[in-house]
């Protein structure tokens, strides 16, 4: 009775207090709050962004800053409706809870029940895990930059993305055992809805869930072209062309294309409370985050994320397409909701944890400032734990060094609390080290853990190199890579990707200034047979070498 008691006084102290701080749209101190978290680079003849913030249903702030249009001269403007990115997904993720307690689906229930000619692997892959990033499938944009088809410049087809999973040999990890986000999943999701339901995934979206919410701005691109009413352009910059449009070669509903405004993102952000639309059981399925194999919780639902911030439970998700990047945010206990888009990319992201923080900041828990108890460690055992650390995935890598008697990862300081134990300076990222008879092991803990490895740095000469020169064809992408020696580099060159400097990291194994990561492979014999390709989001792509004709 007294924990009920604590809640609703804190309820009604909370109320009062964001009612103080946020009476009205023309709030002055909130506006100005606000203005100050704007970057510097917005003014009225650049691209911008637009806010809104809604409490208890109430818009309490709304505001457009910079350029909407800059040929037009037409600023930025929360009337207008913007490309939310992969905060579609939540739309679709929402369809699918509705189906599953209607009985017309099962979340449980294998892809390939709904997909035709498609393939089955070693484990079964479900609608869940498409919906949760969990189901080990290829990722179809990183595909397609591997074999030369630069998203937002070359068309990237539905089938195309369809037939990545096809193409796939194996899957890259077994289903629920690893979180990565994957937008090709949800293309898929939105051909079963189409198999299920007998409408296309959008039209069932705008049938179902925007028209019964009166979204009535809201707009769905079903194909490249399609004229979207009341849009905003998105831009870059480049010190010598200047601003430039950035557009799409891509309209496929499920990943991204859905276009919002202001007003309607309140009302979507309005159905997380009230579950107008599905009911309260659709609501829970929606927003219930998936549980790894090992019971670890993934913190993603059905297209959102259901975490924490500070201490306050938080649903979320981010977005970016073409130069838009979005956000939406929600404190169900607060009742607070946040909603940013920019249309200039990188250069016009606000956090919106800095808006929450101008209004929830006395009912948050404090930021880690963390003072942990230190312990000196001898500069030989620093010495045996500094070097180079490869992912086990073989998609990231991370330097270690030593300065001032502190272990350090480029500028920031490892804090240690045991021999074998340390924290980023600051921050709560806990590194542990394990010795073993063959190497050294690393798990880096944020949130999730990641398991790395010590490498022998390696810096092989020209005559090493020569080994690795030769055609590499995969089958799977369908494309040769011509591995050169170029400027006394091991260079990748390609007919539509150009010429890829690799630069050698540990035995066998390079980096790349694109992001990817590549390994060579060795028969019995060591002759190199084959070398790997590894991204965030894609791991071990094969390319056969071929004798040299």
């Amino acid at each position: 009775m007294k924990k009920i008691l604590n809640y609703t006084i804190y309820c009604i102290a909370l109320s009062c207090f964001l009612a103080t701080h946020a009476k009205a749209l023309g709030n002055k101190e909130l506006e100005a709050k606000i203005n100050a978290l704007v970057p510097a680079e917005i003014n009225d003849s650049t691209p911008g962004l637009v806010i809104g913030i809604v409490h208890k249903d109430k818009l309490i702030f709304s505001k457009g800053y910079g350029m909407a249009n800059i040929s037009y001269g037409m600023p930025n403007d929360p009337k207008m409706v913007y490309n939310t990115g992969s905060v579609s997904k939540q739309f679709l993720g929402y369809a699918f809870a509705m189906l599953h307690v209607d009985g017309k689906l099962n979340l449980d229930d294998p892809v390939g029940k709904y997909m035709q000619d498609w393939p089955e692997f070693k484990h079964k892959v479900t609608l869940r895990h498409l919906l949760s990033h969990t189901s080990g499938y290829r990722e179809a944009y990183t595909m397609s930059n591997l074999a030369g088809r630069i998203v937002g410049v070359d068309h990237l087809s539905r089938k195309e993305c369809l037939d990545v999973v096809r193409n796939q040999p194996e899957l890259e990890f077994i289903p629920g055992s690893r979180y990565t986000y994957n937008s090709t999943a949800w293309v898929i999701l939105a051909e079963v809805l189409e198999k299920v339901t007998g409408q296309p995934a959008d039209k069932w979206v705008e049938d179902n869930i925007l028209k019964p919410l009166d979204m009535k701005d809201t707009q769905i691109e079903s194909y490249v072209g399609d004229v979207i009413i009341n849009t905003a352009e998105s831009y870059s910059y480049d010190e010598k062309q200047g601003f430039k449009n950035e557009e799409s070669n891509r309209a496929i509903f499920g990943a991204a294309e859905v276009y919002s405004n202001i007003d309607d993102m309140v009302k979507w952000i309005k159905n997380f409370k009230t579950a107008e639309i599905g009911g309260q059981n659709v609501n829970t399925l929606f927003l219930k985050p998936f549980m790894l194999n090992d019971g670890t919780n993934s913190d993603y639902a059905l297209g959102i994320k259901n975490e924490s911030y500070r201490g306050l439970k938080r649903y979320r998700h981010t977005g970016g397409h073409e130069a838009f990047l979005t956000q939406l945010s929600y404190y169900p206990e607060q009742d607070l909701g946040i909603y940013t888009v920019t249309n200039y990319g990188g250069k016009g992201w606000i956090d919106t944890s800095k808006i929450a923080e101008i209004l929830l900041e006395k009912h948050m828990i404090p930021s880690i400032k963390t003072a942990r108890e230190q312990i000196d460690v001898k500069q030989e055992k620093l010495e045996q734990l500094k070097g180079l650390y490869v992912a086990e995935t073989l998609n990231r890598t991370l330097d270690l060094n030593t300065e001032e008697g502190k272990l350090v990862q480029g500028e920031t300081k490892l804090i240690a609390t045991a021999s074998n134990t340390f924290y980023l300076d600051g921050r709560d990222v806990k590194y542990q080290f394990k010795n073993t008879p063959n190497q050294t092991q690393l798990t880096i803990t944020d949130g999730a853990k990641y398991s790395y490895f010590k490498a022998e740095k390696w810096t092989p000469n020209e005559v090493d190199l020569n080994i690795f020169k030769g055609n590499y064809w995969s089958d799977e992408l369908e494309t040769v890579y011509h591995l050169i020696i170029k400027d006394k580099n091991l260079t990748i060159k390609h007919r539509w990707l150009g010429e890829i400097a690799l630069m050698p990291a540990a035995k066998d194994f390079f980096t790349t200034e694109w992001g990817f990561y590549v390994k060579f492979n060795r028969n019995k014999k060591g002759e190199v047979i084959n070398l790997s390709v590894y991204s965030g989001r894609t791991l071990n792509v094969i390319f056969q070498k071929k004798p040299l004709q």
